[in-house]
């Protein structure tokens, strides 16, 4: 039985051996030319280039669309860190701008004549902000993760007139719908 298990890890060990001097050249392979543009340019990247990209997927995700007649914005804490669940505290339309946290300075770069205030418990201990970031649409012209701190987090959506609307978290997402 001895003999036995000294030959299966003399084997092993051959096995390591010829990956290491193979150099595991997956690396090396050369790119798709049909690859996009963006992903043949992370490839290429050096850590310091690459850097940049991991920064941003380090920050909540603020995407906006059309879905069937509504227009949509999804706050997205996916994939950071930390963020286990996202949970609604409550909402609010009106006409205050946002403001960066506990400083109460106002937000720059939101657009809009009314804003959408999006409540919610989320457990970053990152305590991550993003945005604002612009949209052209015609309800939803910004959006804001400006305050996340101590367990909660406000979403700020700046729209170009009042609009129904209906929240709804799906994990780690705060998915918003609207129409005129």
């Amino acid at each position: 039985m001895l003999l036995r298990s000294k030959l299966f890890l003399a084997a092993g060990s051959i096995a390591l051996s010829a990956l290491a001097v193979t150099g595991c050249s997956a690396g090396a392979q050369p790119e798709p030319a049909d690859a996009p543009q963006q992903v043949r340019s992370l490839q290429s990247a050096t850590p310091e280039q690459a850097s940049g990209f991991r920064a941003a997927a380090d920050e909540p995700a603020i995407r906006a669309g059309v879905h069937g007649g509504e227009e949509r914005v999804v706050f997205d804490f996916s994939g950071l860190s930390g963020v286990d669940g996202v949970k609604l505290m409550n909402h609010e339309l009106n006409g205050q701008s946002p403001v960066w946290g506990g400083s109460g300075e106002k937000v720059e770069g939101m657009s809009g004549t009314k804003f959408l205030h999006i409540r919610i418990e989320v457990a970053d201990p990152e305590r991550r902000t993003a945005g604002p970031q612009t949209f052209g649409q015609s309800l939803a012209r910004s959006a804001v993760v400006n305050d996340n701190s101590h367990g909660t987090g406000e979403l700020t959506i700046g729209l170009s007139r009042d609009v129904d609307y209906d929240v709804v978290v799906e994990g780690e997402k705060v998915i918003v719908n609207m129409s005129a």
